[in-house]
């Protein structure tokens, strides 16, 4: 097997988990954070963190056992927010009261205080602009201009499809090394434009009341101009959040769009063009690794998945057609 270069393993994420006993112990699980946990119900602190890093970016589950004052500030120039998945009880973020369906935003002020309920679990989110992809620092400055205040509040349902996102994330393995020079920082390229633009969309993307409808002709405007983005892997949209931010544009609004003039709806849409490119990607010759990241499909066994429902056939199946296909050709002559 082929060793990754160092190049792709520095560029591999990285995974920890750690139990604290102590609030000291539990605040230097923030690299380059300054930061101060105070106690504040009875009984032994407990906190669990598991962290999965990239460069540039990280995701950070927090679990604490007791309510706790947090005091402290972000590293310079860094954006760091943070979702719960549970939070029951009193909470608030810089003096204002939050709940489970707020974004809190550690990077804010530049200094920031939540005070956190007991038996609370934050998912954290952090990104080193300077780090990021040149379009990953273009998406950050927007996103930097959405994070005006330090609680967000959001709608319950956008609250869980951020939450799912993120969670999604942490389950992510990137490819093994492949023959192909650069494949890792394609992969972490496209998580990190799919985490910036999932939490863009639900900051800015403006919203439609249920009756709003679309002519039938824009409708299929709108299909036709999503389709020519899936053409190209550089302008491929891998989520409905990156085609909301790009065409500026509610979610409800593209699935009327969809449901009307391609009787689906834009993730089935989005997922089968792309497979199909994928698809052609492999008759071309190439990997299966290196056509699923190539065309943005971050996990490759959901990847295989949807390719044999689409196909009818896992992808390594038409991939060794394919080299089979030479030989068949010349035993026939």
């Amino acid at each position: 097997m082929q060793q990754p270069s160092a190049t792709d393993r520095a560029l591999l994420q990285q995974h920890s988990y750690s139990v604290s006993y102590t609030p000291e112990e539990q605040v230097g699980q923030f690299t380059g954070w300054t930061l101060q946990y105070r106690q504040l119900s009875g009984g032994r602190f407990c906190a669990r963190s598991s962290i999965t890093r990239w460069p540039g970016f990280s995701i950070h589950a927090e679990e604490l056992n007791k309510r706790i004052l947090q005091r402290g500030r972000v590293p310079q120039g860094q954006i760091a927010v943070g979702i719960p998945l549970v939070l029951q009880g009193h909470s608030s973020m810089c003096g204002s009261a939050s709940s489970q369906d707020t974004l809190h935003v550690f990077s804010c002020y530049p200094e920031f205080e939540f005070a956190s309920p007991e038996n609370h679990l934050l998912m954290n989110l952090e990104f080193n602009p300077s780090t990021l992809s040149r379009t990953g620092q273009d998406l950050a400055k927007k996103l930097l201009a959405l994070l005006d205040r330090p609680s967000i509040s959001l709608q319950p349902d956008t609250a869980n499809a951020l939450r799912n996102m993120i969670a999604a994330a942490r389950l992510l393995i990137s490819p093994a090394p492949d023959q192909v020079q650069g494949l890792h920082e394609i992969w972490r390229q496209q998580l990190e434009q799919q985490l910036l633009y999932g939490l863009i969309e639900t900051l800015s993307v403006p919203s439609h009341p249920t009756h709003f409808r679309l002519h039938r002709a824009k409708s299929w405007k709108i299909v036709q101009h999503v389709e020519a983005l899936l053409a190209d892997p550089a302008s491929c949209a891998l989520s409905v959040s990156e085609l909301c931010v790009q065409l500026n544009m509610s979610r409800r609004t593209l699935q009327y769009a969809f449901e009307y003039a391609a009787g689906m709806s834009p993730v089935s849409f989005l997922r089968a063009i792309r497979l199909n490119h994928a698809r052609q990607t492999l008759l071309d010759g190439r990997s299966v690794t290196y056509a699923a990241t190539q065309w943005g499909f971050l996990h490759l066994g959901a990847f295989a998945h949807d390719y044999q429902q689409l196909f009818g056939e896992l992808p390594s199946v038409t991939q060794k057609r394919l080299r089979q296909r030479p030989h068949t050709q010349a035993r026939k002559r």
